[in-house]
């Protein structure tokens, strides 16, 4: 045998597969991953072709193994065309998460092109754990999915929560799922959903939650389709990510900007105080802090209030009374 030759070249499916992977996902960690797993174009084959029984048209046994024959041939084509499919919605995937739209639509075109990647998907959706790990939905496919999701979160259980839970990638098929989930896949059922794969999203340790995907079809998932759906995991969790920090930031935001307009009114009430009790500016806030403590209202509040009554009205973008 010569020296040199990889499964690559054995395989040229497979090299076409990596080739691709690697031209236009080289910053995408998943793709890495998924890449490292079918690098071996023997653990291709069994993906797609058991051991036993044989394919068409090989000889087993000492010597050569040749593949011949028009199944053979077929199924090669169609592993070509899924591969192609696939390299073409990862291309697509790298150019959607370096434009300039938003994480929400961001993460639909991570659905849209799940749906494409995955024959078998005929549904799919992303769940996201809150501080207190509730579970909601931020992406879907369809209204009957989320619907769906929403009776999942209702009943506490299913394959999404299990995935989210679990930061684990699992698929069911009908049989497993009413075994596990009765209640749920009765429900899923109705909306014409069947069989479903699920992975769970996280990044350093934390849980973000999953993503969803569910077939018509009563087996609708394969070993390959889970593989193929870990490509999607890491950019979907860094949207969610994404989204987090952006609420996280708005949020304190809105804090700072109340706490500027608060001190605003308050180092006015002070104001007022020193000038009609010929007080200093220490003095004039023990005044208004005793006043807030007798009435037990908020100290802002009440300065607001002070405000009013001189000027005639409230002081500009002040806030409403018992706001936190």
């Amino acid at each position: 045998m010569s020296q040199g030759k990889g499964p690559e070249r054995d395989d040229p499916v497979a090299a076409i597969f990596h080739a691709g992977c690697r031209s236009n996902l080289a910053g995408i960690a998943a793709a890495e991953a998924v890449a490292a797993r079918t690098a071996d174009a023997a653990a291709l084959r069994r993906v797609v072709a058991p051991a036993a029984p044989p394919w068409p048209g090989t000889r087993t046994g000492s010597g050569a193994c040749a593949k011949t024959g028009p199944d053979w041939a077929a199924a090669r084509t169609q592993l070509g065309e899924r591969y192609g499919d696939l390299v073409e919605s990862l291309t697509d995937l790298a150019r959607a998460l370096t434009e300039t739209e938003s994480v929400r639509d961001t993460l639909q075109s991570i659905l849209a092109l799940a749906l494409r990647s995955i024959p078998g998907c005929h549904a799919a959706s992303i769940t996201v754990l809150d501080a207190k790990e509730q579970p909601s939905t931020i992406a879907a496919t369809d209204e009957k999915t989320y619907e769906l999701d929403r009776r999942q979160y209702l009943l506490h259980d299913g394959p999404c929560m299990d995935a989210a839970r679990r930061q684990q990638v699992h698929r069911w098929n009908l049989h497993d799922a009413e075994q596990r989930w009765p209640e749920f896949t009765s429900l899923a059922e109705e909306l014409g959903l069947r069989s479903y794969l699920a992975a769970g999203l996280g990044m350093a340790g934390r849980r973000l939650g999953a993503l969803n995907l569910s077939s018509h079809d009563i087996d609708g998932f394969s070993q390959l389709d889970e593989d193929v759906i870990s490509l999607f995991t890491v950019p979907a969790a860094a949207a969610i990510v994404v989204v987090g920090r952006y609420l996280e930031a708005r949020d304190l935001a809105g804090q700072l900007e109340q706490a500027l307009q608060s001190r605003a009114v308050i180092d006015r009430a002070i104001g007022i105080i020193v000038v009609e009790s010929r007080c200093d500016v220490d003095q004039a806030f023990v005044m208004l802090s005793r006043a807030s403590n007798n009435r037990n209202i908020k100290l802002r509040d009440l300065a607001t209030e002070i405000v009013t009554q001189v000027g005639g009205r409230p002081p500009p973008h002040s806030a409403s009374p018992g706001a936190p």
